[in-house]
């Protein structure tokens, strides 16, 4: 049962509706990854946008810690004709509607309703919200039926149903789970098994089901839960963070908490015996000493200045980001030991190297016993000197070939050995101590816990998460999966970003010309994936792609849920 408050200026109202399915599968409740591991932002309170339809209530699992933020902002009409088609020149939807523009556009199926939900910066709602809403006054009915975002199951069965992870196990999965704030099943688009959708008349009450691809003249309205709104443009792009100067040099407790975590991940997983792939139960034989994103220059916009801490995986390109975010902690953290040990190089050779040509000189052949005597002289007290010693001899020529052709002209301000001062704050970093390199397998519950308590403990919040494409070969099925928790321990806010690269299939759009390349990349509200990793049916990076707004200059580029605004004096700059 979902008891759900209607709430417009100082009327309450409260309506309950019981959600019920074939399913004879047990009801979670609350999910056991969020209890103990999140928690909201002062700023993030019961509220919604202004001059929309207010819905509030218990839903469960965003009723955690003493907060609540549940609150749901209901547009009061139908969308219009005028306004999809704004959508359509904005080059982020497709189709059409069959009307003038001031009435209510129809003849879309549900994935076309949600893309301009995303792109208004909402969702399709719930019967549940639309029933609430369809009671108070101020809500505007039309002629037509209207999309919700709960799928209507064909048959009882389909209520519970095994899925294929990308593992290769089995996960059992009640789609029907009726705990779920947005509706049945509603991360999960399109659901191999399911193909109707529950639409909704306000004029009769009547819940019927359709085809999700349906073309009947349906209408659509939508919902969001988001405090800051996310309607396109993001925050950054609208009001770009001010400038940051350097940071002071820490202090010697701030550097105990960097440095001295709680608790590290022990790195024995298994080799793959296939290259190029990641699932959760081995390790890659290949080590991705150089990365192969190649237009990653596209999330600077919306990294520049963020400051607070970085936490990322992989190998330099972490370096480009840090210095355009003027991060202020840095976690550097890999399951894969030749990147860490990479990262250790890196360090030895930039402290030592005033210079980008001094540091580019660290892999010249005649400068070999050198650089492996600079190596020595900074980690001859650890057991693994040798080994980090080793990874340099192994790889010296191939790392020189590619930080030179890095450090040669190209995007502007992009790039840690492109421009003097991207590499002048990358040594102050490492000269004040102020990045950690950490070993860190992301589905273990260690290491990334660990950051998340130094960095709260620093006062400081994650501001730039970076899991390079880690995410997409895993699945987060369970309530209690590791990688779910550790993504909820960090600390975020309204200005933290993650970003990530997704393979072309499936994000790049089938209905836009000017796919490029290899991958797609995403830069997400970070904040906001914390609030949708509580809900049930959130279990794979896939499952996120219903909420993307693509880019109007590019078909590889997309953004996810980033306020429009964020709350005054979280930035740095602005206290």
């Amino acid at each position: 049962m979902l008891r759900v408050f209607l709430r417009l200026n100082a009327g309450i109202f409260i309506f309950v509706f019981a959600l019920n399915c074939a399913s004879s599968g047990k009801v979670k409740t609350t999910s056991d990854a969020t209890a103990s591991d999140f928690s909201f932002t002062k700023n993030d309170v019961n509220a919604c946008e202004e001059g929309k339809l207010c819905l509030s209530g218990k839903q469960i699992s965003r009723n955690l810690n003493g907060a609540v933020s549940n609150t749901v902002s209901l547009l009061a009409r139908t969308v219009t004709n005028a306004e999809f088609a704004d959508c359509v020149a904005a080059g982020h939807c497709e189709g059409r509607g069959t009307g003038e523009g001031a009435l209510p556009v129809t003849g879309l199926g549900f994935e076309q309703a949600n893309r301009y939900c995303a792109w208004a910066g909402g969702r399709v709602p719930t019967l549940a919200e639309l029933q609430a809403g369809a009671a108070d006054g101020g809500f505007l009915k039309s002629d037509f039926a209207e999309w919700s975002n709960d799928w209507a199951p064909v048959a009882a069965e389909q209520c519970s149903v095994t899925t294929k992870s990308f593992s290769g196990t089995a996960a059992q999965k009640n789609i029907c789970e009726p705990a779920n704030p947005m509706g049945v099943a509603s991360g999960i688009f399109p659901y191999e098994t399911l193909r109707l959708k529950q639409t909704f008349n306000p004029a009769t009450g009547a819940v019927e089901s359709q085809a999700f691809n349906s073309k009947a003249k349906l209408a659509f309205r939508c919902a969001s839960d988001s405090v800051p709104a996310t309607k396109a443009p993001a925050w950054q792009i609208q009001t770009p963070p001010a400038p940051l100067g350097d940071p002071a040099p820490p202090t010697s407790g701030e550097l105990a908490l960097l440095h001295n975590l709680e608790a590290t991940d022990t790195l024995n997983k298994p080799i793959c015996k296939a290259k190029y792939t990641s699932p959760a139960h081995c390790k890659d034989p290949v080590t991705y000493f150089t990365p192969n994103e190649s237009q990653n220059y596209v999330f600077a916009p919306y990294i520049r200045n963020l400051g607070g801490g970085y936490a990322g995986v992989a190998a330099d390109a972490n370096y480009s980001y840090i210095a355009l975010a003027k991060s202020r902690f840095v976690w550097l953290f890999d399951f894969d030991v030749n990147i860490n040990a990479l990262h250790r190089i890196i360090r030895a050779f930039v402290i030592e190297s005033e210079t980008v040509p001094a540091f580019l000189a660290r892999f010249d052949k005649k400068n070999k016993d050198s650089s492996l005597e600079i190596i020595k002289k900074y980690y001859a007290d650890r057991d693994d000197v040798d080994f980090i010693q080793q990874v340099y001899r192994n790889n010296a020529d191939s790392l020189g070939k590619h930080y030179r052709k890095n450090a040669a002209p190209g995007v502007k301000d992009f790039g840690w050995l492109r421009y003097a001062e991207n590499y002048r704050y990358i040594r102050l970093l490492y000269q004040q101590n102020r990045i950690a390199i950490v070993p860190g397998d992301m589905l273990k519950d260690k290491s990334m816990r660990s950051i998340g308590k130094a960095a709260k403990a620093l006062g400081v919040p994650i501001r730039v998460y970076y899991p390079s494409n880690a995410e997409e070969f895993w699945d987060y099925s369970t309530s209690g999966s590791n990688y779910k928790r550790n993504i909820l321990s960090l600390p975020f806010d309204e200005a933290s970003i993650t970003f990530r690269t997704v393979h072309e299939y499936p994000w790049h759009p089938k209905w836009r010309k000017g796919k490029q390349g290899f991958w797609h990349y995403v830069v997400h509200g970070a904040y906001n994936y914390q609030k949708k990793l509580m809900l049930p049916h959130y279990d794979f990076m896939d499952h996120f792609k219903m909420h993307r707004v693509v880019s109007r200059e590019r078909a590889d580029f997309s953004t996810i849920e980033i306020p429009a605004a964020i709350p005054k004096g979280i930035l740095e700059q602005d206290r």
